[in-house]
């Protein structure tokens, strides 16, 4: 008697933990490309904007973001580009990103229930952090004005122990578009922190975008590839645009000059080297 007792009392316990282990699909990730040009942009009264990436991968553990299907490096990277755009004839933003990591922290595990239910093994933690400085911006209020503004977040997540890698990746990932995306991530607060702190740089909308001066970036790595050789930010002058080719001499002419280089047009009419998102990169 006391055993059937038994089997019926821990029976609705071995259906309520195998509605708990309830997994994520087991397959590989399906990669999205990140973009935001959907969103509202930022101008600001600068003539040129830097990208530089001052986080590097350790590439051992605790950290796990250099083995996520897109690192979070690329992601505000992106977010850099496209929502950013030099709106002015002076000065320079520099768009720093400080920390894109994910570590991994190992989980005591309890003895208590684990015939029944998946137990929590690892716990992650995703931490993005950017900065935006403003040198010798603002012509349009009489030029020099320098600013700084800066964006933090932090994210964590459990996962069981019955949890596959290919699982695991897809959470890494899920957990890096919802910090970029959702109303309290990064985009958000970047945004907000840019708009509150150099408030006196942005330009309304309606105001027509002059032609910018050479764009500064810093070269990135794609997702999942080496890392850049020094892991301090450094600055890249893009190379000037090939010169348009002169037209071909009439007999007993001779060949005019070279026209000057000039930049050429990006998709949508941006002017630069091409563009990546809404803002002119070199490619």
């Amino acid at each position: 008697m006391t055993s059937r007792r038994t089997i019926i009392a821990l029976a609705p316990l071995g259906l309520v933990a195998a509605c708990a282990s309830e997994q994520p699909p087991s397959g590989p990730v399906t990669v999205r490309p990140y973009d935001y040009t959907y969103l509202s942009t930022i101008r600001l009264d600068v003539a040129r904007v830097e990208v530089v990436e001052a986080y590097m991968p350790p590439r051992s553990a605790p950290n796990v973001d250099h083995r996520m299907p897109v690192e979070p490096r690329a992601a505000l990277a992106q977010m850099a580009r496209d929502r950013i755009q030099p709106w002015g004839t002076e000065g320079a933003a520099t768009i720093t990103i400080t920390d894109a990591s994910m570590t991994e922290q190992k989980l005591e595990r309890s003895t208590i229930g684990s015939l029944f239910a998946a137990q929590p093994s690892e716990r992650y933690t995703l931490t993005l952090a950017v900065s935006l400085d403003v040198r010798g911006g603002g012509a349009r209020r009489g030029g020099g004005i320098n600013g700084r503004a800066e964006a933090r977040i932090q994210r964590a997540r459990s996962v069981n122990d019955d949890v596959t890698l290919a699982q695991r990746e897809r959470i890494w990932d899920e957990m890096l578009r919802e910090a970029m995306d959702d109303p309290r991530g990064m985009n958000v607060e970047f945004e907000f922190q840019v708009r509150q702190a150099l408030r006196s740089l942005l330009v309304p909308d309606d105001v027509p975008r002059p032609n910018p001066a050479a764009v500064e970036v810093q070269q990135l790595s794609p997702p999942g590839g080496a890392p850049a050789p020094s892991a301090g930010p450094r600055e890249l002058t893009p190379s000037a645009p090939a010169p348009a080719p002169a037209p071909a001499p009439s007999p007993g002419v001779t060949n005019p000059a070279t026209p000057p280089p000039g930049l050429q047009p990006g998709p949508g009419g941006t002017p630069g080297m091409g563009t990546l998102g809404t803002l002119p990169v070199q490619r």
